[in-house]
């Protein structure tokens, strides 16, 4: 993989909030897309996510089903 700038995560909200919530290991994930809707880099790091294929955690206040639906649709 080549290196991606990731230079706007610094701006964004869940540089403040606990990992681990991105990243739940069941359950609803309501807390994190939460935290994305106020983001201002928010349509930035969906863009990241569905670049980069990010296949794991919440990416732009979007789960993994969601962004695996996005990837079709656009196809």
């Amino acid at each position: 993989m080549t290196d991606i700038d990731m230079k706007w995560h610094e701006e964004g909200i869940c540089q403040t909030t606990d990992p681990d919530l991105f990243f739940p290991e069941s359950g609803a994930p309501q807390a994190a897309i939460k935290v994305c809707a106020g983001c201002p880099v928010k349509r930035r790091c969906l863009d990241h996510a569905l670049t980069a294929g990010e296949d794991h955690g919440i990416w732009g206040g979007t789960t993994r089903n969601q962004r695996r639906r996005m990837t079709k649709q656009a196809a």
